[in-house]
């Protein structure tokens, strides 16, 4: 229990030191994650979802640990987990690797989500090679597997190359001599990419091993990403070392490592000696704890500081639906003035756009499908409000001259996704409202006073984000699924 309490002590202190960007700004990296199925790379993987410092453009599978197609399958299943649908899954060729460690790996995937299915997805270096095309700014590769799918990005589009900021790799690296499984997997990709001056960075372990209460600690995190840690590895017989997870707690706390430019001119990455890995890891796990404001720290969700009526329901919202869903409610019903129908499921959306994207602020357009009269025009509101796309920065439109729907049109990096709140329950507004109005009057005090009931009790309590919508994508890729 003290060695417990000691570890959430200094969870609390590097949290306030090391925090590196408030989940209200921009994101701090874009990245494409290259990976070969391992359990470490599961980790990584997870920790890149869990956090909202990056926007996460597309994963790629590649031969090493597990087949390409095995890979693929379990990301697709992992992002669903998460509620990052809309990230992009690419499909990497086989170049025959030798599979060392899929015995150690992919009874675990196979616990936890069966035995895998050969699906179609798009094909990883044209994934690559579309997102890299389509991003305005750098995006970093982080490389969990060996580098056969860089390299052929290379070769056939070297244009690309100049969209990417880093290589950020896992291998072993000791005397100016890289080794290891990633880098024995296909040598010949290390040396076509370093003759041809590619920015790689190699991060390796000293010899961190996660703690024995490691396990316990996640198991007291609400978040997906924590209970899925505890799913993967709780019962494991093995000891866990720090690998690939190395490369999201060196972008988000470089502090903490030492790098320098060896002889061959790669930079060489590794943790300083001494220092609290887990405890950085748990942090980036706990998803939902309250983010520091522009204005507020944070707002309240309890107490004399909440009105009755959702004082009565803030606890199963906050346990049903998370911290962020009730700040982006409340302060959408606060700029909108009352607590509206419409105005919540734009709040909804608003939301789950972001996390079905994994995208930070000030990345994607909208064009909202709502129209200027309320009260479907009220879906405006919260759609602003959830995503940070507003008018007053231009990166939401209103279309007038479509039928007027509460939908809105994403634009992302090429893409173009068109979320809609599904019909049945715009039905259900429509009769709910009307009944309201034809009992009480649009302009009664009491039409006003219910429709806060209604909004509260059975559009926010009932409605959950992840069910409430139809996702269309509507991008035309042009490209080949193999």
């Amino acid at each position: 229990m003290r060695i417990k309490l000691f570890f959430i002590c200094i969870t609390i202190i590097i949290t306030s030191i090391f925090n590196p960007l408030f989940s209200h700004k921009r994101a701090l990296y874009n990245v494409i994650i290259d990976t070969d199925g391992g359990l470490d790379d599961f980790r990584a993987v997870s920790l890149f979802l869990a956090s909202r410092d990056f926007n996460i453009n597309a994963i790629t599978s590649v031969d090493g640990v597990l087949e390409p197609y095995q890979t693929s399958y379990y990301l697709e299943l992992l992002i669903k987990e998460y509620h990052h649908e809309g990230i992009p899954i690419g499909k990497g060729q086989s170049f025959k690797a030798s599979k060392k460690y899929r015995d150690h790996a992919l009874p675990i995937w196979e616990k936890v989500f069966g035995k895998a299915e050969d699906k179609k997805f798009f094909d990883a270096v044209e994934l690559m090679n579309f997102t890299l095309s389509n991003s305005k700014r750098p995006n970093i590769i982080i490389a969990l597997g060996p580098l056969s799918n860089i390299e052929e990005l290379i070769r056939k589009y070297p244009q690309s190359a100049q969209k990417i900021e880093m290589i950020l790799w896992y291998a072993n690296y000791e005397d100016n001599k890289v080794s290891g499984f990633n880098y024995e997997e296909n040598r010949k990709s290390f040396e076509f990419l370093l003759n041809n001056h590619a920015p790689i960075k190699i991060i390796h372990n000293l010899d961190y091993k996660y703690d024995d209460n490691f396990f316990e600690l996640c198991s007291e995190i609400n978040s997906p990403y924590a209970n899925m840690f505890v799913k993967f590895f709780k019962d494991s017989k093995y000891t866990l070392n720090y690998w690939d997870e190395l490369t999201v707690l060196y972008l988000l706390y470089p502090s903490v490592f030492d790098e320098k430019i060896s002889p061959n001119h790669l930079r060489d990455v590794k943790p300083k000696p001494g220092n609290f890995l887990d405890v950085l890891v748990t942090t980036i796990l706990n998803s939902d704890k309250p983010d520091q404001g522009i204005v507020f720290n944070e707002i309240p969700t309890s107490g004399p500081m909440v009105t009755n009526d959702i004082n009565v329901f803030a606890e199963q919202i906050l346990k049903t639906y998370g911290y962020a869903e009730f700040k982006i409610v409340a302060i959408t019903s606060e700029f909108h003035s009352h607590m509206g129908i419409y105005s919540i499921l734009g709040a909804k959306t608003g939301l789950r756009i972001m996390e079905y994207l994994h995208i930070g602020l000030d990345e994607i357009e909208i064009i909202s499908m709502a129209g200027l009269n309320p009260p479907i025009s009220c879906f405006n509101d919260g759609l602003q409000v959830g995503t940070g796309s507003t008018l007053g920065y231009g990166t939401i439109l209103v279309d007038t001259v479509e039928e007027y729907f509460p939908s809105a049109i994403v634009k992302y990096k090429g893409r173009t996704i068109k979320f809609s709140i599904k019909q049945e329950i715009t039905q259900n507004i429509r009769k709910d409202v009307g009944e309201l109005i034809s009992k009480y009057g649009l302009e009664s005090e009491l039409y006003w006073k219910n429709l806060r009931q209604i909004s509260i009790e059975k559009y926010w309590l009932k409605v959950n984000r992840y069910e409430m919508l139809d996702i269309e994508d509507l991008t035309d890729y042009n490209i080949y699924k193999r």
